[in-house]
Protein backbone atom coordinates (compact mmCIF):
# COMPACT_ATOMS: atom_id res chain seq x y z
CA UNK A 1 0.00 0.00 0.00
CA UNK A 2 1.54 3.62 -0.45
CA UNK A 3 2.18 5.78 2.62
CA UNK A 4 0.52 9.11 2.40
CA UNK A 5 2.37 12.30 3.79
CA UNK A 6 0.22 14.19 5.44
CA UNK A 7 0.12 18.22 5.46
CA UNK A 8 -0.59 20.27 8.45
CA UNK A 9 -4.29 19.45 9.01
CA UNK A 10 -4.82 17.73 6.39
CA UNK A 11 -7.48 14.50 6.71
CA UNK A 12 -8.44 11.74 5.52
CA UNK A 13 -11.78 10.21 4.73
CA UNK A 14 -13.45 7.34 5.35
CA UNK A 15 -14.86 4.42 3.02
CA UNK A 16 -18.14 4.41 4.37
CA UNK A 17 -21.33 1.96 3.22
CA UNK A 18 -22.65 2.86 0.25
CA UNK A 19 -26.25 3.56 1.10
CA UNK A 20 -27.17 4.60 -2.46
CA UNK A 21 -24.85 7.23 -2.57
CA UNK A 22 -21.51 8.22 -3.46
CA UNK A 23 -18.91 10.55 -1.39
CA UNK A 24 -16.80 13.00 -2.57
CA UNK A 25 -13.87 14.95 -1.82
CA UNK A 26 -13.73 18.34 -3.28
CA UNK A 27 -12.53 18.10 -6.97
CA UNK A 28 -9.72 20.63 -8.42
CA UNK A 29 -11.27 21.49 -11.75
CA UNK A 30 -8.84 23.39 -14.02
CA UNK A 31 -11.12 24.15 -16.84
CA UNK A 32 -10.85 25.63 -20.29
CA UNK A 33 -11.62 29.69 -20.30
CA UNK A 34 -15.40 29.93 -20.45
CA UNK A 35 -17.07 33.32 -21.53
CA UNK A 36 -19.62 34.60 -19.00
CA UNK A 37 -21.95 36.08 -21.20
CA UNK A 38 -22.82 32.64 -22.87
CA UNK A 39 -21.46 29.95 -21.61
CA UNK A 40 -23.97 28.66 -19.28
CA UNK A 41 -21.77 27.77 -16.57
CA UNK A 42 -21.76 29.09 -13.04
CA UNK A 43 -18.66 30.95 -11.46
CA UNK A 44 -15.27 30.73 -12.81
CA UNK A 45 -12.38 29.78 -10.84
CA UNK A 46 -11.85 33.11 -10.25
CA UNK A 47 -15.72 33.66 -9.26
CA UNK A 48 -15.10 30.85 -6.78
CA UNK A 49 -12.06 32.73 -5.43
CA UNK A 50 -11.56 34.76 -2.41
CA UNK A 51 -11.43 38.24 -4.17
CA UNK A 52 -8.10 40.25 -4.89
CA UNK A 53 -6.00 41.57 -2.31
CA UNK A 54 -8.10 40.04 0.75
CA UNK A 55 -7.42 37.54 3.14
CA UNK A 56 -10.65 36.75 5.13
CA UNK A 57 -13.23 36.57 2.31
CA UNK A 58 -14.46 39.76 1.82
CA UNK A 59 -14.07 42.11 -0.92
CA UNK A 60 -14.18 45.99 -0.99
CA UNK A 61 -15.93 47.59 -4.23
CA UNK A 62 -16.64 51.41 -5.14
CA UNK A 63 -19.54 53.68 -6.72
CA UNK A 64 -19.42 56.00 -9.21
CA UNK A 65 -19.41 59.03 -7.15
CA UNK A 66 -16.25 57.27 -4.83
CA UNK A 67 -18.04 55.47 -2.32
CA UNK A 68 -16.79 52.42 -0.94
CA UNK A 69 -17.91 49.35 0.92
CA UNK A 70 -17.10 46.41 2.15
CA UNK A 71 -19.21 42.55 1.42
CA UNK A 72 -18.31 39.83 3.31
CA UNK A 73 -18.69 36.27 2.87
CA UNK A 74 -22.40 35.44 3.73
CA UNK A 75 -23.13 38.80 0.93
CA UNK A 76 -20.52 36.79 -1.66
CA UNK A 77 -22.18 33.28 -1.15
CA UNK A 78 -25.86 35.35 -2.42
CA UNK A 79 -24.08 37.00 -4.56
CA UNK A 80 -22.19 33.82 -6.01
CA UNK A 81 -25.54 32.18 -6.14
CA UNK A 82 -27.42 34.67 -8.31
CA UNK A 83 -24.19 34.49 -10.44
CA UNK A 84 -24.76 30.40 -10.98
CA UNK A 85 -28.57 31.03 -11.61
CA UNK A 86 -27.75 33.99 -13.91
CA UNK A 87 -24.75 32.02 -16.14
CA UNK A 88 -27.20 28.93 -16.18
CA UNK A 89 -29.17 31.05 -18.22
CA UNK A 90 -26.54 32.48 -20.03
CA UNK A 91 -27.13 35.81 -19.22
CA UNK A 92 -24.79 38.77 -20.85
CA UNK A 93 -22.33 40.58 -18.82
CA UNK A 94 -24.72 43.51 -19.12
CA UNK A 95 -27.70 41.48 -17.71
CA UNK A 96 -25.53 40.18 -14.76
CA UNK A 97 -24.07 44.01 -13.81
CA UNK A 98 -27.71 45.19 -13.89
CA UNK A 99 -28.57 42.31 -11.47
CA UNK A 100 -25.53 43.15 -9.25
CA UNK A 101 -26.33 46.83 -9.30
CA UNK A 102 -30.32 46.28 -8.41
CA UNK A 103 -29.02 44.20 -4.81
CA UNK A 104 -26.53 46.18 -4.35
CA UNK A 105 -28.55 49.12 -4.31
CA UNK A 106 -31.36 46.90 -2.45
CA UNK A 107 -29.75 45.14 0.15
CA UNK A 108 -26.03 45.39 -0.31
CA UNK A 109 -26.49 41.33 -1.32
CA UNK A 110 -28.08 40.62 1.87
CA UNK A 111 -31.22 37.85 2.28
CA UNK A 112 -33.28 40.46 4.35
CA UNK A 113 -36.42 39.44 5.97
CA UNK A 114 -39.20 41.61 6.93
CA UNK A 115 -40.63 41.02 10.59
CA UNK A 116 -42.74 44.12 10.48
CA UNK A 117 -44.56 43.17 7.55
CA UNK A 118 -43.60 39.11 7.40
CA UNK A 119 -43.03 37.28 10.53
CA UNK A 120 -42.96 33.65 9.59
CA UNK A 121 -40.04 35.41 7.28
CA UNK A 122 -37.96 35.27 9.90
CA UNK A 123 -38.10 31.73 10.16
CA UNK A 124 -36.40 31.14 6.88
CA UNK A 125 -32.21 31.39 5.96
CA UNK A 126 -31.57 35.26 6.29
CA UNK A 127 -29.11 38.14 6.50
CA UNK A 128 -30.84 40.26 8.90
CA UNK A 129 -34.12 42.33 8.99
CA UNK A 130 -35.25 44.90 6.49
CA UNK A 131 -37.89 47.71 7.06
CA UNK A 132 -39.21 48.84 3.52
CA UNK A 133 -42.56 48.27 3.38
CA UNK A 134 -43.61 44.82 2.97
CA UNK A 135 -40.19 44.13 0.57
CA UNK A 136 -37.78 41.04 1.28
CA UNK A 137 -34.67 39.30 -0.25
CA UNK A 138 -31.46 40.49 -2.08
CA UNK A 139 -34.22 42.09 -4.22
CA UNK A 140 -36.34 44.00 -2.11
CA UNK A 141 -39.32 41.93 -3.92
CA UNK A 142 -42.52 42.55 -2.57
CA UNK A 143 -45.30 39.96 -2.17
CA UNK A 144 -48.22 41.99 -2.44
CA UNK A 145 -46.69 43.25 -5.88
CA UNK A 146 -46.64 39.30 -7.51
CA UNK A 147 -43.05 38.36 -7.09
CA UNK A 148 -43.67 35.51 -5.00
CA UNK A 149 -44.92 33.56 -2.01
CA UNK A 150 -42.40 34.75 1.27
CA UNK A 151 -41.03 31.16 1.16
CA UNK A 152 -40.03 31.94 -2.42
CA UNK A 153 -38.47 35.05 -2.18
CA UNK A 154 -36.69 33.99 1.01
CA UNK A 155 -35.22 31.53 -1.41
CA UNK A 156 -31.90 33.62 -3.10
CA UNK A 157 -32.41 31.21 -6.45
CA UNK A 158 -36.00 31.60 -6.60
CA UNK A 159 -35.61 35.40 -5.98
CA UNK A 160 -33.03 35.83 -8.53
CA UNK A 161 -35.08 33.76 -11.25
CA UNK A 162 -37.87 36.28 -10.44
CA UNK A 163 -35.58 39.29 -11.37
CA UNK A 164 -34.27 37.85 -14.19
CA UNK A 165 -37.74 36.56 -15.69
CA UNK A 166 -37.92 35.03 -19.26
CA UNK A 167 -38.75 31.50 -20.38
CA UNK A 168 -37.23 30.78 -17.11
CA UNK A 169 -38.72 33.06 -14.72
CA UNK A 170 -41.77 32.36 -12.33
CA UNK A 171 -43.90 35.06 -12.72
CA UNK A 172 -44.49 34.30 -16.50
CA UNK A 173 -43.53 38.15 -16.88
CA UNK A 174 -45.92 39.63 -14.56
CA UNK A 175 -44.31 41.68 -13.16
CA UNK A 176 -41.53 41.76 -15.37
CA UNK A 177 -38.49 40.91 -15.27
CA UNK A 178 -35.13 41.70 -16.64
CA UNK A 179 -35.44 39.33 -19.68
CA UNK A 180 -38.90 40.56 -19.94
CA UNK A 181 -38.61 43.83 -20.91
CA UNK A 182 -37.79 44.85 -24.97
CA UNK A 183 -34.74 46.12 -25.64
CA UNK A 184 -33.00 45.67 -22.64
CA UNK A 185 -29.59 44.47 -23.90
CA UNK A 186 -29.18 47.95 -25.34
CA UNK A 187 -30.71 49.92 -22.23
CA UNK A 188 -28.17 51.61 -19.55
CA UNK A 189 -28.02 49.58 -16.34
CA UNK A 190 -29.37 52.29 -14.12
CA UNK A 191 -32.53 52.63 -16.39
CA UNK A 192 -32.39 48.63 -17.17
CA UNK A 193 -32.83 48.11 -13.25
CA UNK A 194 -35.27 50.74 -12.54
CA UNK A 195 -37.28 49.30 -15.25
CA UNK A 196 -37.61 46.13 -13.45
CA UNK A 197 -37.41 47.59 -10.31
CA UNK A 198 -39.88 50.92 -10.39
CA UNK A 199 -38.29 52.25 -7.59
CA UNK A 200 -39.44 55.91 -5.95
CA UNK A 201 -35.30 56.36 -6.37
CA UNK A 202 -34.40 55.65 -9.38
CA UNK A 203 -31.11 57.55 -9.62
CA UNK A 204 -28.90 54.94 -7.61
CA UNK A 205 -28.74 52.33 -9.70
CA UNK A 206 -26.16 54.04 -12.10
CA UNK A 207 -23.97 54.69 -9.48
CA UNK A 208 -23.41 51.49 -8.76
CA UNK A 209 -22.63 50.23 -11.85
CA UNK A 210 -18.82 50.73 -11.45
CA UNK A 211 -19.16 49.05 -8.25
CA UNK A 212 -21.12 45.78 -9.98
CA UNK A 213 -18.49 45.64 -12.42
CA UNK A 214 -16.04 45.48 -10.59
CA UNK A 215 -17.91 42.33 -8.31
CA UNK A 216 -18.49 40.30 -11.77
CA UNK A 217 -14.41 40.95 -12.63
CA UNK A 218 -13.74 39.56 -9.38
CA UNK A 219 -16.48 36.68 -9.40
CA UNK A 220 -15.94 36.03 -12.90
CA UNK A 221 -12.36 36.74 -13.83
CA UNK A 222 -10.92 35.07 -16.86
CA UNK A 223 -9.63 31.50 -16.29
CA UNK A 224 -12.70 29.53 -15.69
CA UNK A 225 -13.13 26.48 -13.47
CA UNK A 226 -16.72 25.99 -15.22
CA UNK A 227 -16.46 24.32 -18.98
CA UNK A 228 -18.98 22.73 -21.07
CA UNK A 229 -18.83 19.14 -21.57
CA UNK A 230 -20.48 16.18 -23.33
CA UNK A 231 -22.86 16.06 -20.56
CA UNK A 232 -23.44 20.40 -19.47
CA UNK A 233 -21.49 22.29 -17.68
CA UNK A 234 -18.94 21.52 -14.45
CA UNK A 235 -17.57 23.93 -12.25
CA UNK A 236 -14.94 23.70 -9.24
CA UNK A 237 -16.19 22.69 -5.70
CA UNK A 238 -13.23 25.23 -4.01
CA UNK A 239 -11.61 27.73 -4.20
CA UNK A 240 -7.78 27.97 -5.48
CA UNK A 241 -5.02 27.23 -4.75
CA UNK A 242 -5.91 24.00 -2.86
CA UNK A 243 -3.56 20.65 -2.25
CA UNK A 244 -4.95 17.10 -2.98
CA UNK A 245 -4.02 15.26 -0.09
CA UNK A 246 -5.87 12.04 -0.75
CA UNK A 247 -6.19 10.62 -4.08
CA UNK A 248 -8.70 7.61 -5.08
CA UNK A 249 -7.27 3.55 -4.19
CA UNK A 250 -5.74 1.98 -1.28
CA UNK A 251 -3.49 3.91 1.19
CA UNK A 252 -2.36 3.25 5.05
CA UNK A 253 -4.25 3.17 8.38
CA UNK A 254 -4.13 5.86 9.83
CA UNK A 255 -5.82 4.74 12.91
CA UNK A 256 -8.21 7.41 12.44
CA UNK A 257 -11.28 4.85 11.52
CA UNK A 258 -10.59 5.83 7.74
CA UNK A 259 -9.96 2.37 5.60
CA UNK A 260 -7.51 1.45 3.91
CA UNK A 261 -9.67 2.13 0.36
CA UNK A 262 -10.20 5.72 -0.45
CA UNK A 263 -13.33 5.64 -3.16
CA UNK A 264 -12.53 9.69 -3.44
CA UNK A 265 -10.66 12.55 -3.48
CA UNK A 266 -9.57 14.76 -0.14
CA UNK A 267 -9.15 18.65 -1.36
CA UNK A 268 -8.09 21.35 0.97
CA UNK A 269 -6.96 25.15 0.92
CA UNK A 270 -4.17 26.34 2.55
CA UNK A 271 -3.14 27.87 4.75
CA UNK A 272 -6.63 28.08 6.14
CA UNK A 273 -8.15 25.46 5.47
CA UNK A 274 -11.53 25.83 7.69
CA UNK A 275 -14.33 27.67 7.59
CA UNK A 276 -13.97 27.80 3.20
CA UNK A 277 -16.62 28.01 0.59
CA UNK A 278 -17.82 24.48 -0.86
CA UNK A 279 -19.40 24.99 -4.03
CA UNK A 280 -21.50 22.57 -5.88
CA UNK A 281 -19.73 20.98 -9.33
CA UNK A 282 -22.43 19.79 -11.04
CA UNK A 283 -26.53 20.58 -11.01
CA UNK A 284 -28.92 18.27 -9.56
CA UNK A 285 -31.04 17.89 -6.61
CA UNK A 286 -29.92 17.09 -2.57
CA UNK A 287 -30.87 13.81 -1.75
CA UNK A 288 -29.37 13.51 2.09
CA UNK A 289 -27.93 15.63 4.26
CA UNK A 290 -26.63 13.15 6.86
CA UNK A 291 -24.24 14.76 9.72
CA UNK A 292 -21.43 13.48 6.96
CA UNK A 293 -22.78 13.40 3.96
CA UNK A 294 -24.08 16.36 1.79
CA UNK A 295 -25.35 13.82 -1.41
CA UNK A 296 -26.45 15.58 -4.79
CA UNK A 297 -28.23 14.02 -7.86
CA UNK A 298 -27.65 14.96 -10.80
CA UNK A 299 -30.46 14.88 -13.25
CA UNK A 300 -28.36 11.37 -15.55
CA UNK A 301 -28.70 9.43 -11.87
CA UNK A 302 -25.34 9.48 -10.87
CA UNK A 303 -24.67 11.50 -7.22
CA UNK A 304 -21.95 13.45 -6.04
CA UNK A 305 -20.80 13.63 -2.28
CA UNK A 306 -19.64 16.13 -0.17
CA UNK A 307 -18.46 15.10 3.32
CA UNK A 308 -16.98 16.74 6.40
CA UNK A 309 -18.99 19.75 6.12
CA UNK A 310 -20.98 20.60 9.86
CA UNK A 311 -24.60 20.45 9.02
CA UNK A 312 -25.20 23.36 10.70
CA UNK A 313 -22.80 25.18 8.20
CA UNK A 314 -24.70 23.75 4.84
CA UNK A 315 -26.61 26.62 3.08
CA UNK A 316 -28.77 23.82 1.35
CA UNK A 317 -31.06 21.00 2.13
CA UNK A 318 -32.56 17.86 1.32
CA UNK A 319 -34.95 18.77 -2.08
CA UNK A 320 -32.90 21.77 -3.21
CA UNK A 321 -32.05 22.37 -6.07
CA UNK A 322 -28.52 23.39 -7.23
CA UNK A 323 -26.66 24.96 -10.29
CA UNK A 324 -22.81 24.35 -10.67
CA UNK A 325 -20.80 26.67 -8.70
CA UNK A 326 -23.24 27.19 -6.78
CA UNK A 327 -22.06 27.78 -2.61
CA UNK A 328 -23.54 25.01 -0.61
CA UNK A 329 -21.55 24.68 2.62
CA UNK A 330 -17.98 25.26 4.27
CA UNK A 331 -15.45 23.50 4.78
CA UNK A 332 -15.57 21.66 8.19
CA UNK A 333 -13.54 18.50 10.30
CA UNK A 334 -16.57 15.99 10.40
CA UNK A 335 -15.22 12.91 11.93
CA UNK A 336 -13.46 10.57 11.01
CA UNK A 337 -11.05 13.16 9.67
CA UNK A 338 -7.59 14.37 11.24
CA UNK A 339 -8.52 18.39 9.91
CA UNK A 340 -10.70 20.35 7.71
CA UNK A 341 -11.17 19.65 4.27
CA UNK A 342 -13.72 18.07 1.46
CA UNK A 343 -14.19 14.34 0.70
CA UNK A 344 -15.63 14.37 -2.71
CA UNK A 345 -16.88 10.94 -4.16
CA UNK A 346 -19.10 9.84 -7.02
CA UNK A 347 -21.32 6.95 -7.00
CA UNK A 348 -22.77 5.90 -10.76
CA UNK A 349 -25.96 3.42 -9.60
CA UNK A 350 -28.79 4.56 -11.19
CA UNK A 351 -26.99 6.40 -13.97
CA UNK A 352 -28.12 6.87 -17.56
CA UNK A 353 -24.84 8.66 -19.29
CA UNK A 354 -23.44 6.53 -21.10
CA UNK A 355 -20.01 8.28 -21.21
CA UNK A 356 -19.96 8.00 -17.20
CA UNK A 357 -21.36 4.50 -18.19
CA UNK A 358 -18.03 4.03 -19.81
CA UNK A 359 -16.22 4.50 -16.38
CA UNK A 360 -13.65 1.52 -14.87
CA UNK A 361 -16.07 0.86 -11.62
CA UNK A 362 -14.13 0.61 -8.42
CA UNK A 363 -13.57 -2.80 -7.31
CA UNK A 364 -13.70 -2.60 -3.79
CA UNK A 365 -16.71 -0.06 -3.51
CA UNK A 366 -19.56 -1.18 -5.35
CA UNK A 367 -20.99 1.83 -7.57
CA UNK A 368 -18.03 4.59 -7.18
CA UNK A 369 -15.66 5.95 -10.14
CA UNK A 370 -12.46 7.40 -9.73
CA UNK A 371 -13.04 11.69 -9.41
CA UNK A 372 -10.16 12.31 -11.61
CA UNK A 373 -11.59 9.66 -14.06
CA UNK A 374 -14.95 10.82 -14.16
CA UNK A 375 -14.35 14.73 -14.29
CA UNK A 376 -12.33 13.73 -17.96
CA UNK A 377 -15.35 13.34 -19.51
CA UNK A 378 -15.83 17.00 -18.89
CA UNK A 379 -12.26 17.68 -20.65
CA UNK A 380 -11.44 18.64 -17.16
CA UNK A 381 -8.08 17.71 -15.17
CA UNK A 382 -9.01 17.06 -11.60
CA UNK A 383 -6.10 18.06 -10.15
CA UNK A 384 -4.61 21.00 -12.50
CA UNK A 385 -1.84 23.44 -12.22
CA UNK A 386 -3.37 24.96 -9.34
CA UNK A 387 -3.85 21.84 -7.23
CA UNK A 388 -0.70 20.39 -5.03
CA UNK A 389 -0.53 17.05 -4.65
CA UNK A 390 0.51 16.29 -1.09
CA UNK A 391 0.49 12.89 -0.11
Amino acid sequence: MKKRLLIPACVLAVALPLGGFGSFMALSIVGAVSSLSGGGCAPSSETNAQPAGTSDGTTTLTTADGTSFTLDQAQLSNLRTMLGVANSQQISDHGIITMFATTLVEAKGRNLSNVKAYPESANYPNDGDGSDHDSLNPFQQRVESGWGTVAELMDVSYATRAFLGGPNGPNAGSPRGLLDIPGWETMPVGELAQTVQVSAHPERYANYEPAATQLLQQLGGSASSCTSGPTGEIAMPLDVPFSMTDDFGPRSDTGTGASTWHPAVDLQNYPNPCGRPVYAMLPGTVTLSSELYLSIRHPDGFVVSYLHMYKSERLVDVGATVVPGQQIGVTGNVAPSTGCHLDVRINVQGNTNPQVAALPLDANGAGYVNPELFTKVWGLELCGPDCARNY
